[in-house]
This record gives structure tokens, sequence and C-alpha cells, in this order.
């Protein structure tokens, strides 16, 4: 059995200035199950250690507890009514050609050009949120395929908003913070 394909955690943009994704090993157990949920499909309906790949648009999760990882194969979902401080809000099936490209900017270190990922994230903001990146209290980083993973398969970027406390609990959809 070959091990488990992780996801890539990009820097937050406002930290790190359109940072490119970043390598490195994962810290985070194998042993996660799915997200528990209502139904399957359904909201998050209790806490829980869940693999990465078991995650959905309208998410929530701890995002302070992955501050140390680069890449990753398990988060910490919590229902959205609970506090939180992510949310997955948008994602897309990159092609092998967008991520190609995404991968040689991240390897030139080109914080300049943003990646097809980046930038598809950064235009899905404003119509979930409903205000402008610029003008919102709110970042958004993503989880990106790595070459294992897309090797295995993984071709999904998830846009993940955050809340700059872990305290908002609901969705931050039309939230216009």
């Amino acid at each position: 059995m070959s091990p488990r394909p992780l996801r890539f955690l990009t820097v937050p943009l406002l930290a790190a200035t359109l940072a490119a994704t970043l390598t490195g090993c994962g810290i985070l157990g194998d042993t996660a199950e799915p997200a528990q949920r209502d139904e399957p499909g359904g909201e998050i309906t209790a806490s829980a250690e869940a693999d990465v790949f078991s995650l959905q648009l309208g998410d929530c999760f701890d995002y302070a507890a992955l501050s140390e990882a680069t890449s990753i194969s398990s988060v910490s979902t919590i229902p959205c009514g609970d506090p939180h401080d992510a949310e997955i809000y948008a994602e897309t099936t990159l092609t092998e050609e967008q991520f190609r490209s995404d991968l040689a900017l991240t390897e030139a270190a080109d914080a300049t050009t943003p990646t097809v990922a980046e930038q598809f994230c950064y235009d899905a903001f404003a119509g979930f949120v409903g205000k402008a990146y610029e003008e919102s209290t709110l970042d958004y980083t993503l989880f990106s395929p790595s070459e294992e993973g897309w090797a295995q398969g993984d071709d999904v970027v998830q846009c993940i908003l955050l809340h700059p406390d872990a305290d908002i609990t609901g969705s931050m959809r039309d939230s216009a913070l």
C-alpha cells in the first residue's frame, strides 16, 4: 500500500503577500476518518479529526491547528454553528496544464504572479463574502494538490476563508466582514 497523498497548504495572502505554495512533510497523522455529517454531502454534525479529502464546500474547521503545517492529511472539522476560524468557500478542478503551471510558479518562488489556483480563490472571494478582498477583514488561503497527490488523482483546489479570530459562528457567506 502506498502512503496517503498529502495536500499543500498555501500561506494566507495578507500575511505573505502573494506567497507561493509551501512544501514539506505533513504533521498530521493518517488515522482520520471522513467528516461526520448529517447525511452524505450534508453539514458537519460533530467536531472531529477528518480526512482532508472528505472536506466539502461550506465545511468549517480549525485553521489555527494547522499553523505549523505545510502539507496535511487531516483537519479538525467543526460544525459551522460552533466557534471556528476557517470555511471552504470555493473549489475548482485543475487541468494538468494548470497544475504544471502553478507548480512551476511555486518552484520559481515568483511572488508577483498569482498561480491559477490563487487567482481562482481571489476571484471567488467577493462573490461569497459580499465584499472585495481588499476591503475585507477576512483573509484566504487554499488547499492544493501535492505532486504525489496529483499522481494519485488529486486535482482539486479548495479555497479557504480565514477569520482573524477563532470565534465566528455560522457561515461567512454574505457576511461582508
